[in-house]
């Protein structure tokens, strides 16, 4: 086995090049092995660092999304959220809009819990009859 720096995570053997790649520790998870390696099937130096170059292109990528998942949505604090039925948050309708009823009723129901109500009976919340 020998490693050829002018390709890219890989090496020879045989005069077979081989992609090698190591998985990072924090998605050693997700794998069964600490590293990824398999055959490029080819003999050439530039063919094989293109294969390698885009298979380690591809892993790179894959790896973000893995990594995203784990950590969750960036940004979800900026989320608008509403209590739905089954006592979870979850995301605003499709349409984006929230009434102001609903507004107040999340409102309550989050910064309330425990607390005395003091704009629930307020006259601008009762619906107007016209």
């Amino acid at each position: 086995m020998a490693y050829d720096k002018s390709v890219p995570h890989s090496f020879t053997k045989n005069g077979i090049y081989y992609f090698e790649r190591r998985v990072p520790s924090d998605l050693l998870r997700h794998y069964q092995a600490r590293k990824i390696t398999y055959s490029l099937r080819t003999r050439s130096a530039p063919v094989a660092s293109s294969r390698a170059s885009r298979a380690a292109q591809q892993l790179d990528e894959y790896w973000y999304h893995l990594r995203i998942k784990d950590h969750g949505l960036p940004g979800k604090h900026l989320l608008r959220l509403q209590q739905s039925a089954g006592g979870h948050l979850s995301a605003i309708p499709e349409n984006g809009s929230v009434k102001l009823s609903e507004a107040v009723a999340i409102y309550l129901k989050l910064k309330g819990h425990n607390r005395p109500v003091t704009c629930a009976s307020s006259e601008f919340l009762e619906p107007r009859t016209a």
